[in-house]
């Protein structure tokens, strides 16, 4: 039996004894330092010191997420379907084809 085997095994168990629950932690602290000695091979004794975790752009996340909520609601009210009133569009003047120059503003 393999290891995940083996706690797949004791998890199906509702309550751990002692010494099923000391297995699993001497087991755990076992694959660690093999790990750690792994990594001091490659890089030296500073392979044993653990990486610390990287935080989440809390920042990054909640305006990736605004943004998307925004743009999807954006193109939804876009693309719905509304009743459109053909006679409103007749009533419209036609805008003229040549626009008067504007004279220019000196302050």
């Amino acid at each position: 039996m393999t290891d995940t085997q083996d706690v797949a095994a004791i998890s199906d168990k509702k309550e751990l004894d002692d010494e099923a629950l000391e297995k699993l932690a001497v087991e755990e602290l076992m694959r660690e330092a093999v790990q750690g000695a792994a990594r001091a091979e490659l890089v030296g004794p500073s392979g044993w010191v653990k990486t610390p975790q990287q935080k989440t752009n809390k920042r990054f996340l909640v305006n990736t997420i605004r943004h998307a909520v925004n743009s999807n609601n954006y193109y939804s009210t876009k693309n719905s379907h509304k009743p459109s009133n053909k006679s409103s569009k007749n009533e419209r003047k036609p805008e003229p084809t040549i626009k008067k120059d504007r004279p220019k503003r000196r302050h």
